[in-house]
């Protein structure tokens, strides 16, 4: 089967010309009188300026230039807090070209550079931080022309001809750290050092140069129309319709858009052995070119794409959210304009849910997970579907509470014959307690407390153990009723100085000092232990007598007499 295509070229009469400004849109792919192309990226809004950017990169890596100071240029340096708004306003890349070019030919700089790649006789220079700004911002306007000839942005940082500083220039990067297309979502603007070839992604810096659109006024030959693609089963012909006004016409396919003299027009076919390739229309009238855009050739009416995908959520393909498996499809265009087919086989699995319950004592090891506390946790592992297993643990965790320790020192000082009083904090959750001691004291349990009767000099092991759910704990004292306290001064007689050695006491103990008629003279406490304290003291300033040293504790109150003889 046999598809025509029929492509109209129409033509203005040439005795009718109308000096009109050139017009452009974004994206336009441009052929300049010199033979370069470029696409436009940038046209402001009365469509008086814009920009083209050349198809490829002038340089892959390649210093920025001279490091001297440059008269004209700017030097823009921004802080985050301005985001960057005085750089995105320098759009004098044509000047800064024209300036670093100048002053590398006038004082010998021979090396290569930025500005030095680009062809700026034929109107192409460095672009401005700006403008690479707007080449960053509409990419995805331009991104499909590029594409077209096997070109894209975004794999490199381009270096601008904007300064931040004698020692650092402005460049732009598209995308961090390696992304397929310019409009990555996470291109930002940086400096770095003149001669420093790399980003700080360790990627080439290269030039990609730009040139100004041209808006004179030309005179309208004609216009030819034709469609973006050619999709089609089968072999393609191409038929031309006779034209008027017209001197010569024809068309020009190619494999990568490198197109080479016009052709007059003789008839093709065009069969699957040209799908993927180009074709552009010419016209001539007089010396005067017009050329169409360039369409592509697509040799199928449709593509057929199959997506496999596994899910355990409800999946969104195309604006629709699909819950169920199946196969889908959507009919769309494919990239060229054609129809294309879309085909989704879908699998939804379900998450598997679990819960249950468990009482701890202290702590829960879960999986290596140690609880320590009371709740409601959640683990989430592999089921097998492939989805997954969310598990849900309702935990009691006992603890064993603390038990205090048992009131009372850990030795007994001579008082009397007697009751002593041992207590321990009660215990929340207890059921039970059990006391014991050795069989040479008596001993009555009570709850948390007992009360020992000592009646001897000896020595003791009282404990006691407190049930809980989590079993019970357990403690020990060791009880010692062998120490009498004592006080013991020496020089006795003396001359006023003397020391005092208070033994078989603990704790905070009182000192008072008397004369002979009972009237006092001092009081002080100091801190005591079984072992003995010496405690210096002084009556110097005293008259010779007799005095009385009273020693107090809480098991004993100890007089005697100390003299002073001069």
């Amino acid at each position: 089967m046999k598809k025509t295509i029929l492509l109209l070229l129409f033509a203005l009469m040439l005795s009718v010309i109308s000096m009109n400004a050139q017009e452009y849109y974004l994206g336009q792919m441009i052929e300049n009188p010199d033979g370069s192309r470029g696409v436009v990226f940038y046209l402001n809004e009365d469509g008086t300026n814009g920009w083209m950017v050349a198809l490829h990169d002038a340089s892959t890596y390649c210093p920025w230039g001279p490091t001297g100071y440059i008269s004209g240029l700017n030097y823009i340096t921004v802080t985050n807090s301005e985001y960057l708004t005085s750089i995105f306003l320098d759009l004098d890349g044509y000047d800064h070209t024209q300036r670093i070019r100048e002053y590398c030919e006038n004082n010998g700089y021979t090396n290569t550079y930025a500005a030095g790649l680009v062809d700026f006789e034929n109107g192409w220079y460095l672009p401005s931080a700006g403008q690479l700004k707007w080449l960053y911002v509409n990419a995805v306007f331009y991104e499909p022309a590029l594409q077209s000839v096997g070109e894209k942005l975004g794999l490199h940082g381009y270096w601008s001809s904007s300064l931040q500083s004698d020692e650092k220039a402005w460049y732009v990067q598209f995308g961090a750290p390696y992304p397929e297309t310019a409009w990555a979502s996470n291109g930002y603007f940086g400096a770095v050092v003149r001669g420093n070839y790399y980003d700080e992604y360790g990627r080439n810096l290269a030039v990609r140069a730009v040139r100004d659109l041209d808006f004179s006024p030309t005179p309208a030959i004609g216009e030819l129309q034709t469609p973006d693609v050619i999709c089609g089963t089968g072999p393609l012909e191409l038929v031309l319709p006779h034209l008027n006004h017209i001197d010569t016409y024809g068309w020009e396919i190619s494999a990568n858009e490198s197109f080479t003299t016009p052709t007059p027009y003789t008839g093709q076919y065009l069969d699957e052995t040209y799908d993927g390739w180009y074709l552009r229309l010419w016209a001539m009238a007089g010396d005067e070119t017009l050329y169409s855009n360039v369409v592509r050739i697509s040799a199928h009416d449709t593509s057929i794409s199959h997506q496999y995908v596994q899910s355990c959520e409800p999946f969104e393909w195309g604006g629709q959210v699909l819950t169920q498996s199946g196969i889908y499809q959507q009919f769309l265009e494919n990239q060229w304009g054609c129809d294309s087919i879309a085909t989704l086989s879908l699998t939804i699995g379900e998450n598997v849910e679990f819960q249950f319950m468990d009482i701890s004592c202290n702590e829960y090891d879960w999986n290596g997970q140690i609880l320590t506390e009371s709740g409601v946790y959640h683990q989430i592992l592999p089921a097998a579907n492939g989805c997954d297993s969310i598990v849900t643990l309702y935990l009691t965790v006992k603890h064993t509470p603390p038990v205090s320790e048992i009131d009372g020192e850990t030795i007994i000082y001579y008082k009397d014959n007697g009751e002593y009083t041992y207590s321990i904090d009660p215990v929340p959750g207890c059921f039970g307690y059990e006391w014991s001691i050795n069989n040479h004291w008596q001993i009555s349990p009570n709850g948390n407390e007992c009360s020992v009767y000592i009646n001897t000099l000896d020595a003791g092991v009282l404990k006691v153990k407190v049930y809980t759910e989590c079993g019970f704990v357990e403690r020990t004292i060791t009880i010692h009723h062998d120490y009498q306290p004592s006080l013991v001064i020496y020089p006795n007689p003396n001359q006023g100085d003397f020391e005092m050695l208070l033994g078989g006491m603990k704790g905070k103990t009182t000192i008072i000092v008397y004369d002979c008629l009972g009237q006092l003279l001092d009081c002080f406490s100091v801190d005591t232990n079984v072992e003995g304290v010496t405690v210096p003291y002084s009556l110097r300033d005293k008259a010779i007598g007799v005095y009385l040293i009273s020693v107090h504790n809480d098991y004993s109150v100890i007089t005697k007499r100390v003299v002073k003889s001069r």
